[in-house]
C-alpha cells in the first residue's frame, strides 16, 4: 500500500473523536434547505414565453401515473415553490424531481 493522505472528513472525524464516518451524500434529506434548493431550481429552469412557464429543454411529454397521496404532496410542494406570482404545476415539479432523481442515481452507479 502507498501512503494515503487523510481526507478532510477523516481529519474532522479524528478531531471530534469519532470512531466512524457516515457519508450523507446518498441519504435523502427532508429539511427546509431542500425546499429552498428545489424552489430555486424551479425558478431557474421554468421560463415563460407568454404562456405557462416551462423548461425550454423539455421536448417530450408523457403521462405518468401517481397514487393520490403522492399527487396531493406534489400539489402541496408546488404551491410552496410558487414565487412572485409564477405558478408551478404539480406535473412540472414531478418532472424536475424525476430529473434530479435520475441524476443522483446516475452518480451513484458511476455513469
Amino acid at each position: 500500500m502507498g501512503s494515503q493522505h487523510p481526507s478532510d472528513a477523516d481529519k474532522i472525524a479524528k478531531a471530534l473523536g469519532a470512531d466512524r464516518v457516515v457519508s450523507l451524500e446518498r441519504l435523502p434529506s427532508q429539511g427546509p434547505l431542500d425546499l429552498l434548493e428545489l424552489r430555486a431550481d424551479v425558478h431557474r429552469r421554468l421560463r415563460s414565453t407568454g404562456g405557462r412557464p416551462t423548461d425550454p429543454d423539455w421536448d417530450i411529454r408523457r403521462v405518468v401515473p401517481f397514487r393520490r397521496e403522492r399527487w396531493q404532496e406534489l400539489e402541496r410542494l408546488a404551491k410552496l415553490c410558487e414565487l412572485e406570482g409564477q405558478r408551478v404545476s404539480p406535473s412540472q415539479l414531478a418532472a424536475l424531481l424525476i430529473e434530479r432523481g435520475l441524476e443522483s442515481l446516475k452518480k451513484s452507479v458511476g455513469h
